[in-house]
C-alpha cells in the first residue's frame, strides 16, 4: 500500500505544478513593506499600506503613508494600478516558483520590480456600475486576455489520495477582460465562451478546440497570448 501511495502522491503534486499558472488570491498584505500605486493622472506614489475598503470582496479604496510619512487616502476610480507585498508571503512565492517555467518562456515579461508584488488593476465593472481594484492572475501572459480573481468565487472539487487532500480546487469564476470589457466568468458558461474568446486563434482551435476543458483555462489564455494576436471579442 506504501509503495503504491508514495507514485501517487508523486504523481498529483506534478500534476498540480504543471496546472498552477494563476496566481492564488492573495488577500492580506504587508504593512510595513513598501508598495506602489500609479494614479489616474500617471503619478506613482511608493507607500506603506494602512487599510483597504472592500465591497463584495474587492477593493474600492486605499488608505495609506506615503515614505516621507503624508497619509493619504484613494478611492479605487483614482488609481490605475496597485501593487502590494503579500503577508503570506510563503503561499505567494510558492506559486511563483511552480510557475517558473512558464515565466521564462514569455514573450512578455514579468518585470523584476513587480515579480515579488500581487498587482492589482483598475477595473470598471458594468454589471455592478462601480470602479474596484481587480487581482491580475495571470501577469506576464496577459497582452490579449486579463484574468482577474473573483473573491467569491467557489472552487472545483480537488485531488485526493486514500483521504488526504494533495491539491487544492481550481476557482469556478474569475473576472475577464477581453476587447476592453470586463465581465464574470463562470465555468458553467464556458461551453459558450470559449469559441467568443479563443475561436480566432488556430494555435488554440488546433489544440483544444475538439475538447476543451474549465480545467484548461490558464493554459488557453496562456497559448492565445504566445500565438496570437488580432482581437477577442466579449458578450
Amino acid at each position: 500500500m506504501r509503495k503504491l501511495l508514495l507514485p501517487l502522491l508523486g504523481l498529483a503534486l506534478s500534476l498540480t505544478a504543471q496546472a498552477q499558472a494563476f496566481l492564488p488570491s492573495i488577500d492580506r498584505f504587508s504593512g510595513s513593506k513598501p508598495g506602489y500605486l500609479i494614479t489616474k493622472s500617471g503619478e506613482r506614489i511608493d507607500f506603506i499600506l494602512d487599510d483597504l475598503d472592500r465591497k463584495k470582496g474587492l477593493i474600492i479604496r486605499v488608505e495609506g503613508k506615503t515614505t516621507d510619512g503624508k497619509k493619504f487616502k484613494y478611492e479605487a476610480a483614482d488609481i490605475q494600478e496597485l501593487g502590494l507585498n503579500p503577508s503570506d508571503y510563503a503561499k505567494f512565492s510558492s506559486v511563483m516558483n511552480s510557475t517558473s517555467s512558464i515565466v521564462k518562456a514569455q514573450k512578455t515579461k514579468v518585470s523584476e520590480s513587480t515579480r515579488n508584488l500581487v498587482i492589482f488593476s483598475q477595473e470598471h465593472l458594468d454589471d455592478q456600475d462601480r470602479d474596484v481594484l481587480v487581482q491580475l492572475v495571470n501577469p506576464g501572459f496577459d497582452s490579449r486576455i486579463k484574468v482577474f480573481d473573483d473573491p467569491f468565487a467557489t472552487q472545483t472539487m480537488g485531488v485526493g489520495v486514500y483521504g488526504m487532500q494533495v491539491t487544492g480546487g481550481m476557482d469556478k469564476s474569475f473576472y475577464v477582460k477581453a476587447n476592453g470589457k470586463v465581465f464574470r466568468l463562470k465555468k458553467k458558461n464556458y461551453d459558450e465562451y470559449f469559441p467568443i474568446l479563443f475561436g480566432s486563434c488556430p494555435a488554440v482551435m488546433s489544440k483544444y478546440g475538439k475538447g476543451f476543458a474549465w480545467r484548461d483555462f490558464n493554459e488557453h489564455v496562456f497559448l492565445l497570448d504566445q500565438e496570437c494576436g488580432g482581437e477577442i471579442s466579449a458578450k
